[in-house]
């Protein structure tokens, strides 16, 4: 039967490397998204940043931190939306769709933009890895 991008469904030889990525773009984007929110919440409630287990404050240490609340909460509900289309993406590569590149590569620059931002080092790593992987294995994509 013919999906949407017009390959057959039982048609799936998608790349290990893409698989990988998929669950990068899955993990980060829900670990990131979540924790984000969780910290913007607490952040309108209280007025500070909350403090990580790691003995540190959440979003805390890049220059973002130094812009007005306002733009802070701005830039930080960016980085939440950014990581909601992460986590779509990771689904349909996972699933071999070609959209699911085409989404994931849009969102890295904004992703790694945000990320340097925030200070946060897990996506200024996570992010050219996963992208890199997308782009060694798009031609497994349907």
């Amino acid at each position: 039967m013919p999906t949407d991008d017009g390959a057959a469904a039982g048609d799936q030889r998608v790349s290990s490397g893409v698989r990988v990525a998929a669950a990068m773009y899955v993990v980060l984007g829900t670990g990131f998204g979540v924790g984000t929110a969780a910290t913007l919440i607490h952040f309108d409630r209280h007025g500070e940043l909350p403090m990580t287990p790691w003995g540190f404050r959440s979003l805390a240490g890049g220059p973002f931190e130094q812009l007005d609340a306002e733009q802070f909460m701005a830039l930080g509900w960016a980085l939440v939306g950014i990581c909601a289309l992460d986590v779509v993406a990771g689904a349909w590569l996972w699933q071999g769709r070609r959209r699911g590149a085409d989404l994931a590569l849009a969102t890295s620059p904004v992703a790694l933009a945000l990320g340097a931002g925030f200070a946060l080092p897990f996506l200024l790593v996570g992010v050219p890895i996963r992208a890199a992987l997308v782009i060694a294995g798009r031609r497994s994509l349907r």
